[in-house]
């Protein structure tokens, strides 16, 4: 899969490969793809793929969430391309919600956790409110 800036590859030793072109690659194994789903088309005729890698083994167990938008004149390609990635590798649309019930936490600051240089106090003020919103909400 590629279109101008950006390409998907998933090769033949199971490495999935996302290529920004000119900005950035990410890479994993197939096998870490929890989920991919393609959203469908917002107001500015875009659609997004998203793919969640999970990484559960060793000591630092991780999720990242992989974003794409598609352009509209290739979402047809996009959405055969996604059902080949979950007949071929058993990749789900969703993942079953006991599965995905582990609570939002922050690292603490200050903890050898923490990856990112310390943040400003604003930052701090706006998660908090952030969080706050999040634990309100009922919905």
């Amino acid at each position: 899969m590629d279109w101008p800036g950006f390409e998907l590859r998933c090769h033949e030793d199971g490495r999935l490969a996302f290529y920004w072109h000119r900005y950035s690659v990410i890479e994993s194994n197939v096998r870490h793809c929890s989920q991919v789903r393609l959203l469908p088309q917002g107001s500015d005729g875009l659609s997004q793929w998203v793919f969640h890698l999970r990484f559960p083994e060793g000591p630092t167990p991780g999720l990242l969430v992989v974003r794409v938008d598609v352009p509209a004149d290739r979402q047809e390609e996009a959405a055969d391309y996604t059902d080949v990635l979950r007949r071929h590798f058993g990749i789900p649309e969703q993942v079953d919600d006991a599965e995905d019930e582990s609570e939002l936490r922050r690292v603490p600051l200050n903890t050898p956790h923490w990856v990112a240089a310390p943040v400003s106090a604003d930052s701090e003020e706006l998660f908090a409110a952030v969080m706050a919103r999040v634990e309100g909400d009922a919905g």
